[in-house]
């Protein structure tokens, strides 16, 4: 059993939040509102997204003041995340009574891996690599670029986010790993580090590799790594559909959902 309590997994799991270079926040006592920048967009993850409201006022009030806020940006809507821990507690009904539509879900999954790492069955001839140089760096790139069918960057932001992530590789702060399959780039995931806790994050598998074991691949050389430099949680926010089902099995354990609702901006 994990000596991880609930409360303390979920704690971590809102210290996950992203905010890449270019981003826009907004961190009152009531909610965090973010606009990402546009490289860091798909078709399925829009640029403003308020990912977590604790309220004291009521629902109608916080929505309002967002809609105005994503207004004045010139931006179509809000990407409104809500869960367990949403306050006030009828967010939700309050979103789908104004329009709101669900778009996405994700479940919170962690894994105590200071008492052992899962056994993950991963196929022989799957090559595993850490991304420590510029080739390796620009192959998992593309296939991040192609996987969530984002925009391929500019030689000069792949300069920038190369520059960054050999940073953080150095002190360990942050790394990525590549698997290929048949010397192709099939895989990737990340992983960034803090203290005891392992942030796992951006894994996504070329469609023609799937169900051939590289996600596992990928999954099980960041948490070896982790371990290693002295993480004892992982976790990690995985969608139904892909690959929460994966490390479910692999011992994960299920800490609650996400749900995301799309709620337009007025006319």
């Amino acid at each position: 059993m994990s000596s991880w309590a609930p409360k303390r997994v979920l704690e971590a799991a809102a210290a996950m939040e992203w905010r890449p270079d270019g981003a826009t926040e907004i961190v009152t006592g009531d909610y965090r509102l973010i606009r990402y920048p546009g490289w860091a967009l798909d078709p399925s993850f829009p640029a403003a997204q308020v990912t977590r409201s604790r309220a004291g006022r009521p629902a109608d009030q916080v929505i309002d003041e967002v809609l105005g806020r994503v207004a004045r940006w010139g931006q179509p809507g809000v990407a409104w995340w809500v869960s367990a821990a949403t306050r006030p507690e009828d967010t939700e009904q309050v979103l789908r009574g104004r329009g709101g539509t669900r778009i996405d879900a994700v479940n919170i999954l962690a894994c105590d891996i200071g008492r052992g790492l899962p056994e993950l069955d991963v196929p022989a001839g799957i090559d595993v690599r850490l991304v420590d140089d510029g080739p390796l760096f620009r192959a998992a790139a593309m296939v991040t670029v192609r996987g969530w069918g984002r925009a391929e960057p500019s030689e000069a932001d792949l300069a920038r986010d190369l520059a960054e992530a050999l940073r953080d590789l150095s002190g360990w702060a942050s790394f990525r790993m590549l698997a290929l399959i048949d010397g192709e780039p099939a895989c990737t995931g990340g992983c960034t580090l803090r203290g005891e806790l392992a942030h796992l994050w951006g894994a996504v598998t070329l469609r023609p590799f799937r169900h051939r074991g590289s996600y596992r691949a990928v999954l099980a050389e960041r948490l070896r790594l982790a371990r290693d430099h002295g993480a004892a949680l992982a976790i990690v926010k995985g969608r139904s559909g892909t690959s929460a089902p994966i490390l479910l099995r692999a011992g994960f354990s299920d800490y609650g959902e996400e749900r995301c609702y799309w709620l337009p901006v007025p006319a």
